[in-house]
Formats: C-alpha cells, structure tokens, sequence
C-alpha cells in the first residue's frame, strides 16, 4: 500500500494504525515543505517512510512503479501534486481517499457561505478585485468558472482539474459519515465509503480517569484559517460576561497575515485576557493545557478542528460549535451533550465538567477506542486489496 501525504503532525498516528494490521506493506511518502531539508512534524522512525521534495528522485520512482502497489492512498487531495499522481496514472490503480477537510469543502456548493461577515470583510480587503470576482464565480457559477480561468490565469482550472480526479477515485474516508453524503450528492454515488479515524481515545487518556477541566478559560477554534470565523467569534463574546476566563486561540498554522490580524484584533477587543498560542504544542503538553480550557468555541461551517472537539469532549468541556457544522450534527446524532453557540448566554446554566465528562465519555471511547479504529483500518486494507484482486 502506497500512502502519499505531508508533513503533518498526526502522520505518525496513520503509520502505526496501519502497521499494526498491515504491517511492513506499507510504503509512506511524505513530501517535504520548501525550503525545508528534513521531516519537522512526523517523528517515526519506520524504515518504509521516504521522504523528499515532489521533484526529487526517490518520489519519481515510486511513482514509476505504481501499479506494483495494491493500492494508493491519498492523504488530503487538496495538493496539486497529489492530483497530478492521479491523473498521470493507469486506470487500473485503486486510489482512496482520505479527506480531511479543505480537499473536501473545496466544491462550489459546499465552499459557499462558510466564512461569516465580519471575517470575510477582512478576507475581501485582502484580496484584488480580480479575486473577489473570481472566488465569486467559483462558488455561485463553477461551470463559467472552469470555462474563463484560463483566459485569466493561462492554466487550467484547478475546479475542473479536482472534477477529473474525483472520476478516478473508487474509495473515500470522511471525518464524519454525514460527510460523505456529500460525496455522494455532489461528486459520485459511485465513490465508496470506507471508515478511517485520524484519532483514537487512547492518544489522550489521562492515567488519572478523573482529570477534567479544571478551569473555565476559553478556547478558540484550532487554526489561523478564515473558516474559523475568528472575528464573528470574539464579537458573540464581546456580549458574554467572560468575567476574569482568559482567552486562548491556537493559531501555530494558516494564513500568516490572518493570524497578525487576529491577534491584532484580539488584544484590541479584550486585552491581556486575549493568549494567541502562535507556537506548536506536542500532544502530552497540549493534553494538559487543555485542561485549563473549560470552553471551547468552534464557529465552523465547514468540518474542522475534530481532534480539538473531541479531547474537549473526554475532559468535561463545554464545547459550543456553530450548528451547521457537521460536527455538531454528527455528536448530536450519536447522543453527545454539546451546545450552539447561543448557549454561551446561559453558560451559568449549563452542566459541570464532571457530569458532562461522566455522559460524553462512554459515547466516545465506543466512537473512538483503539480497537474499534484498528479493525475499521483493517476492513479498508482488505476492501482494497480485494478490490485489486478482482
């Protein structure tokens, strides 16, 4: 099995899912960023992983002598490297997909309306008139879209490229379930679904079971990306009594002049009680830290953030998500207490972190425990394989 990814932080994790029900079957390339000689996020040190740039040797050979793989399995297909793997390949090679979230919301119909007023006002004061009018187009008229952006940026349209790949993939691994209802509507219902799980309850499970929160400082969406809705967010708390709660925003990753602006505007709205956390944490740290965050807001549309929604989650957190995000539909549907983000009006209403901990944690450990993950990783490798055979 060929895996074709970055430099991500829970690459790591994929690799010992999958060797531990495939093991040493498994070749991992992981491109390496610009300017940039070594691995940064991925720690492992299995023999299988090949690194290096797109260009370089190692990975043209690996792509030479695709069809030896059972199959390939593409990690985020938002890359235009990742597309152009797909695209050059025989018809015969069985490619799945793991979407994470962008690759995915990146289809006109679902890419609408995902950015909320206030920060999509700064969104449009970066962009020439020549953007706005052409990320207008791509979401309300994807067909004119595909038809005039080579006359303006003499390529190909990158819409239209991704709608050639989609017609080459046979498999696809969404976040949530709900998710692939839109593959199904907006791709192909040809597309097969086949569960992976980017986390397990055992990544984060405290030795002590009783450890909660402990505090009720805030925590902030997961990335300096404009789908956040950052500014629309600290405008709904502007309004809340936050009393003496601190204010912490991860922002390690994204869009940099968005992260100057958020944190610009976080210190002008509230002060020393806004903490942009601009550096990356290693898991064991973030784990404690999160401990201190009795609040987490997630003002997504799109589907974002997963791992942060569910460690709040195991350790008590009031957790508040826009209610559009599939997200919030998928935890409801499987009997998780969470809330909109109008319950922070009533925040003193709500349940403590030890009874919310006490109902959301059965719930999780049978979504997410390690053996759960393992065999549906399992199911996957044998549905490709068989695939293959076939």
């Amino acid at each position: 099995m060929l895996h074709i990814t970055e430099d991500e932080k829970f690459i790591d994790y994929v690799i010992d899912v999958f060797e531990s029900v495939y093991p040493n079957r498994n070749v991992y390339f992981v491109a390496l960023k610009e300017n940039e000689d070594d691995l940064k996020l991925v720690h492992s040190k299995h023999p299988n992983i090949v690194k290096g740039r797109i260009d370089s040797e190692e990975f043209k050979d690996l792509i030479k002598s695709i069809n030896r793989f059972k199959g390939v399995i593409i990690h985020n297909l938002i890359t235009e490297f990742k597309q152009e793997v797909i695209l050059d390949a025989s018809p015969d090679v069985y490619f799945h997909w793991m979407a994470w979230g962008a690759d995915l919301y990146s289809i006109p119909v679902l890419s609408r309306n995902v950015i909320l007023a206030e920060t999509q006002k700064f969104l449009n004061s970066c962009r020439s008139h020549k953007e706005r009018l052409a990320g207008d187009m791509y979401n309300n008229y994807p067909a004119i879209f595909n038809l005039l952006y080579p006359f303006f940026y003499a390529e190909k349209s990158p819409l239209l490229i991704r709608m050639r790949c989609y017609r080459k993939i046979r498999s696809v691994s969404t976040v949530t379930p709900i998710e692939y209802s839109f593959v199904k509507k907006y791709i192909s219902h040809k597309i097969k679904y086949l569960p992976f799980k980017y986390i397990t309850i055992d990544q984060f499970y405290s030795e002590n079971e009783a450890d909660v929160c402990t505090d009720n400082n805030f925590l902030i969406g997961n990335s300096a990306t404009y789908e956040n809705n950052h500014i629309d967010t600290f405008l709904l708390l502007q309004r809340c009594d936050l009393e003496d709660k601190l204010l912490y925003c991860p922002l390690s990753y994204g869009d940099k002049k968005y992260r100057e602006f958020v944190v610009s505007k976080g210190h002008e709205l509230f002060g020393k009680k806004f903490v942009p956390l601009t550096e990356f944490l290693p898991l064991k740290d973030y784990n404690t830290f999160l401990l201190t965050c009795g609040n987490l807001i997630m003002n997504n549309i799109r589907q974002q953030g997963m791992g942060n929604v569910i460690m709040s989650l195991w350790k008590g957190a009031r957790v508040f998500i826009n209610e559009k995000s599939p997200i919030y539909l998928y935890m409801k549907e499987e009997g998780v207490l969470l809330y909109k983000l109008s319950d922070l009006e009533n925040m003193s209403l709500l349940p403590d972190f030890e009874t919310l901990a006490k109902h959301n944690r059965p719930i999780l450990e049978n979504l997410y425990n390690r053996n759960r993950v393992l065999n549906e990783t399992s199911d996957l490798i044998k549905q490709i394989v068989n695939s293959k055979i076939a």
